[in-house]
This record gives C-alpha cells, sequence and structure tokens, in this order.
C-alpha cells in the first residue's frame, strides 16, 4: 500500500508540472491557446498517466520530424548524446519499459549501441529512427492498454521492485527528462520546441 502512495504522489507531482502548463523561457506562464480541449476526467490510473505520456511522446516525436536530417549527429559537445543518439536512447527507454507489459518477449533489440565515433544511432537514416520511435510509442500504447485497476500494483517483473503502473510512470518521467535535453538542443539550433510552438 506504501508503494501504491508513492506511485500515486509521484503521478500527482508529475500531473502538476504538466496541469501548470506551458511557460516561457523567462519562466513566466504563457497563456493557454483557445484550441486547447476541456480536460476530461480519466477513466483509470492507466488513462491518466498515459494522457501525460501521449503528450510527451508527442512533443518528443514532433523533435525528431523538426531536425534536419543533416543535423542529426550535431550534439552540443562531445561528452553528451547526437541528436540521433538522444531519439534512440529514447526508443530504447520505450521499448525496454513497454515490450514485456505490451505481451512483446523479447524486447526489440537495442538501438543507442556501440562506442565513439561509431554510435549505430549517428548512421541511422532519417526515416529509420522514425520508424523505431514510433514503433516503440505505439509499443508503449499496447502496455498501457494492458495495465488497469485491478493488476496496476502487480510486480512489473525484472530487476528491481517495481508495480506495472510503477513502470509506466518511470518511463514516461524518464523521457520528459529527455525531452528537456532536446528542447536545449532545438534552441541551439533556432527551432522552437513543439511544446512552445505557436505562442
Amino acid at each position: 500500500m506504501r508503494n501504491a502512495a508513492v506511485f500515486l504522489a509521484g503521478l500527482a507531482m508529475l500531473g502538476a508540472t504538466l496541469v501548470a502548463g506551458p511557460h516561457t523561457q523567462g519562466g513566466m506562464a504563457a497563456a493557454t491557446p483557445a484550441q486547447t480541449p476541456a480536460a476530461q476526467t480519466p477513466t483509470s490510473t492507466s488513462a491518466e498517466v498515459n494522457g501525460y505520456y501521449t503528450t510527451i511522446a508527442g512533443y518528443i516525436t514532433r523533435s525528431l520530424t523538426m531536425v534536419p536530417a543533416e543535423k542529426l549527429t550535431w550534439q552540443p559537445t562531445p561528452e553528451v548524446r547526437s541528436y540521433a543518439r538522444l531519439f534512440a536512447h529514447v526508443t530504447d527507454d520505450n521499448n525496454s519499459a513497454c515490450a514485456a507489459l505490451a505481451g512483446v518477449t523479447p524486447a526489440p533489440p537495442r538501438v543507442d549501441v556501440g562506442t565513439a565515433p561509431n554510435w549505430a544511432a549517428d548512421k541511422m537514416s532519417k526515416a529509420d529512427l522514425e520508424k523505431g520511435l514510433n514503433d516503440s510509442v505505439a509499443l508503449c500504447q499496447k502496455a498501457f492498454a494492458a495495465v488497469n485497476q485491478a493488476n496496476m500494483m502487480e510486480s512489473a517483473g525484472g530487476r528491481g521492485t517495481r508495480t506495472k503502473i510503477g513502470l509506466l510512470i518511470y518511463n514516461t518521467s524518464h523521457i520528459n527528462e529527455h525531452y528537456g535535453n532536446l528542447v536545449t538542443y532545438l534552441r541551439l539550433n533556432g527551432m522552437v520546441p513543439p511544446s512552445s510552438g505557436g505562442k
């Protein structure tokens, strides 16, 4: 029961971050676009987490669409991932977290593999990166569909003691961290991140 409270508290914190809405770079809250649909009450815990996941995954897939193919190997410094490796890493995160919950075993092979200067992701085409990322998001949607109020506190299996809903919450927060990386990358290249577009 304590684990459930911890996970739901984490969910509430994640929700508060997203519900706080978009912000400008100066830290002031931006106006909510008029076309934003009214929020609907989620039908389950899994559906609520999936709402956050879908928003973040959408920002990430739209970011990949925005990045020109010739920029995919760009990185701010040699110590951090390139665009391509960031997108590949999110693909790996999704596949790792969601495959077993979706009933897919073994999980798809990892994409962000290799060593400098021969990272596999840096040699992939934009189309292949997009397919891999989109497939991994679809896999997570299957995982969300398989987790419900009755089974969400069951063990997710694998390493650690995460529950099924806990694993989905963890992955949602983890890919959101990497969207933060992408926001910085996009700004450094003169592009407006999807979460700030149209403001």
